[in-house]
C-alpha cells in the first residue's frame, strides 16, 4: 500500500514539473501541418509551426496574464462581495486571460510574427503572419 502512495506521489509530481504542452489543430487553409505550444515555464516557453517544407520556432518568450479588475469590480463588489474578494487576492484564476506575442523563426532565415491570447481553462488561438503580411489563423487543442 505504501508503494502505491509513493507511486502516485511520483506520477503527481512529474506531470505537476510539466508546463501546459498544446498540440496544434488543423485551422482552415493555413499551410501548417502540426505544431507545440509549451507555455508556463518561463525561458523554457517553446512555440513550434510545422510547414510541409519549413519548421518554425520560438523559444523564451513570455506569458502575459491579465485580469481586468474594473470590469470583474462592477460585476461582482456588491451582487457577490465574496467572489470579488477572492478574484481581487488571485484566488478565482478562472477569471484569468493570457497572451503571448513572438516572433518564430525558421532554420532558412523567414519569420513569423505569433499573437495568440486565450481565457482561463480554454484553449489557445490566434494568428501568424509572415514576413509579406499573410495572416493564417492558428489554434492548439
Amino acid at each position: 500500500m505504501k508503494t502505491f502512495y509513493l507511486g502516485m506521489l511520483a506520477i503527481l509530481l512529474l506531470t505537476g514539473c510539466v508546463g501546459p504542452v498544446h498540440q496544434m489543430a488543423k485551422e482552415g487553409n493555413a499551410p501548417f501541418i502540426g505544431g507545440e505550444l509549451i507555455h508556463d515555464r518561463g525561458k523554457s516557453n517553446r512555440l513550434v509551426l510545422q510547414t510541409p517544407n519549413r519548421r518554425y520556432e520560438a523559444n523564451g518568450f513570455a506569458v502575459e496574464h491579465q485580469t481586468d479588475l474594473a470590469v470583474l469590480r462592477k460585476r461582482y463588489f456588491i451582487a457577490d462581495r465574496k467572489h470579488w474578494d477572492r478574484i481581487f487576492a488571485g484566488l478565482d484564476a478562472g477569471h484569468e486571460f493570457f497572451s503571448i506575442e513572438t516572433i518564430a523563426v525558421s532554420a532558412e532565415g523567414p519569420e513569423l510574427s505569433c499573437r495568440l491570447i486565450w481565457a482561463s481553462l480554454t484553449k489557445p488561438a490566434g494568428v501568424c503572419t509572415d514576413q509579406t503580411g499573410a495572416a493564417f489563423p492558428v489554434r492548439f487543442e
